[in-house]
């Protein structure tokens, strides 16, 4: 009994440390993509922002609140890069899918 008592303990402190990892890994994504706003002397390379917008797609929890910071980024950034905007474009289509033609997809 205490052997599986520990072995459930574990696997759910295991998912708590994932969750709390994941969690932070998207705040630092988000913080990158519009940490120029808040610090406008600090650029971020084109490059970078679309790889962050493409890793977005990653976090199916979020996916609400990341549609929503896209659609933002879109509006704001209206005359910005074109590569930007068709990342933007795609990860929005992507994430507004719904689960199985987002799983057919990928196979």
């Amino acid at each position: 009994m205490t052997l599986i008592f520990g072995s459930l303990w574990g696997i759910v402190k295991f998912r708590e440390h994932i969750k709390d990892k994941r969690f932070n890994t998207y705040h630092k994504l988000i913080d990158e993509l519009v940490n120029e706003q808040i610090q406008p002397d600090r650029k971020i390379k084109l490059d970078r922002q679309i790889a962050i917008i493409y890793e977005l797609r990653s976090f199916t929890n979020y996916f609400g609140v990341s549609a929503r910071i896209l659609d933002g980024l879109k509006k704001e950034w209206s005359n910005g890069n074109e590569r930007v905007m068709v990342e933007i474009d795609l990860s929005l289509a992507y994430m507004r899918k719904n689960w199985l033609c987002r799983l057919i997809k990928n196979k």
